[in-house]
């Protein structure tokens, strides 16, 4: 009946400790849903099962007493193949791609933490890089343990990335397709640097965590 009422429960793919149980209308669509209820991020979006499929048009119906992923728009092509992230965390162990953000075949965000240097107290950056075209476009890296720091980078990480060229596609003082807040990293001319290297994806990558690294631990 059109008039049921689905219950379900709504996280968002970078903090999925944060919940919100709803109870929606029958007949709509999950990304409906989403947005009467103001859990829609800023920018395009997403929603996912837990498997990292995209649902956003299915039937909420579908969905009684289940949780969906809220997230960034999926990217058709582009990120870094799913099969060669091994080779990043040669040297980033703790690298991990965000679930919500893979495919078969590639994912377009991870997370992984590295030293600090005692800027932090933790003794570690949390980070988060949002590479929907890894192969020749520019990544983002945003600083999710901001509240950590105790010894400012010389590097400026900005709540509100600023509107300059290699700040296009960094969102709107949130990760892009999150309402999670984070410290946006600027970066500065990376994007002539990594066309330098070529379209292999992993050494793109390699590099800009590389230089992201260093600026953070100037």
């Amino acid at each position: 009946m059109m008039n049921e009422m689905i219950p379900l429960t709504v996280a968002n793919t970078l903090n999925q400790t944060a919940k919100n149980r709803i109870e929606a209308k029958a007949g709509q669509s999950l990304k409906q849903v989403i947005q009467s209820q103001n859990l829609a991020p800023e920018g395009q979006f997403d929603v996912y099962d837990q498997n990292g499929k995209v649902v956003s048009n299915d039937a909420v119906s579908e969905f009684r007493d289940r949780t969906v992923y809220v997230g960034v728009a999926k990217v058709a092509g582009g990120g870094i193949p799913r099969e060669r992230l091994k080779e990043l965390k040669i040297e980033y162990p703790s690298l991990r791609p965000v679930k919500q953000h893979l495919t078969r075949s590639e994912a377009q965000m991870f997370r992984v933490r590295f030293p600090s240097e005692n800027q932090t107290s933790s003794g570690f950056w949390d980070i988060v890089v949002y590479c929907p075209n890894a192969s020749s476009g520019l990544m983002h890296a945003y600083v999710l343990n901001f509240k950590e720091i105790i010894r400012n980078p010389r590097v400026s990480l900005f709540e509100r990335p600023p509107s300059v060229g290699y700040g296009q596609g960094a969102g709107n003082g949130r990760i892009p397709g999150s309402n999670r807040k984070a410290r946006w990293v600027c970066h500065g001319q990376i994007l002539p640097h990594l066309n330098q290297l070529g379209n292999d994806p992993i050494a793109r990558a390699g590099a800009y965590l590389n230089h992201i690294q260093n600026l953070l631990n100037q």
